[in-house]
């Protein structure tokens, strides 16, 4: 036993030792990339709650397509979104627009039939839009009318789905906008798809805060030297 906490005392010293130094320009890259990979899940969270929605505004949704303007958290649009489309027998698609965290329009329109889900708007000119209004990302949800919700689960997308979502992306994408794409059945939201561009939560950001305290001193360098690691 105390072999084995002699052994483990070294090595805690070994590590401690070699681990002193700066932090190397391609270890600054991946620490960079490690914070950002946490930041952006902590980004787009969203309540997993089931919502009640205006029954008039639903009732009132333009099947032809319109925009409207709202007001709405990130957060809690996605479970909106599923609320509007929950017991639509015929497929819907939302586009919602975000900015800082706030979805302030959307496009709502209804498919040309109960088995495909039809965009009124090329994406072209979704993403003219988006880019005019300088939107972070757009949202798009559509949903699965379910026939006989205790018999068939129609809460995966089809391959179709990610066909189209592929594809959506490049535009959205090549003009600087996030994609992230939902299905929606019985009022709750499926989260299947996230294209995100370099420009949003850029790596550059994080590298310039890691060499800012980069070389500070030796217990800065272990604490960025263990957070890489660990």
């Amino acid at each position: 036993m105390e072999y084995v906490i002699g052994l483990i005392c070294i090595i805690i010293i070994v590590f401690i030792v070699i681990h002193l130094r700066p932090l190397r320009e391609e270890e600054i890259r991946a620490l960079g990339q490690k914070r950002r990979n946490k930041q952006i899940p902590k980004y787009f969270s969203f309540d997993s709650s089931e919502f009640n929605v205006n029954k008039d505004f639903k009732k009132s949704m333009n099947p032809d397509g319109r925009f409207y303007q709202i007001n709405e958290s990130l957060f809690e649009f996605p479970s909106i979104a599923a609320a509007l489309l929950k017991y639509k027998k015929h497929e819907w698609i939302i586009i919602a627009f975000e900015q800082n965290k706030k979805v302030d329009s959307v496009w709502l329109n209804k498919g040309f039939d109960r088995s495909e889900v039809s965009l009124y708007l090329p994406m072209e000119h979704v993403a003219n839009i988006a880019k005019k209004d300088k939107q972070t990302s757009v949202l798009i949800f559509h949903n699965h009318p379910n026939v006989n919700p205790n018999y068939y689960d129609y809460s995966r997308p089809s391959d179709k789905d990610f066909e189209s979502a592929s594809d959506f992306a490049q535009v959205l994408n090549r003009n600087g906008i996030n994609l992230l794409e939902f299905v929606c059945e019985r009022g709750i939201y499926y989260k299947y798809y996230l294209s995100l561009t370099d420009s949003f939560l850029p790596l550059s950001e994080f590298i310039y805060a890691i060499n800012k305290v980069n070389s500070l001193s030796r217990f800065k360098n272990l604490s960025l030297h263990f957070e890489r690691i660990f």
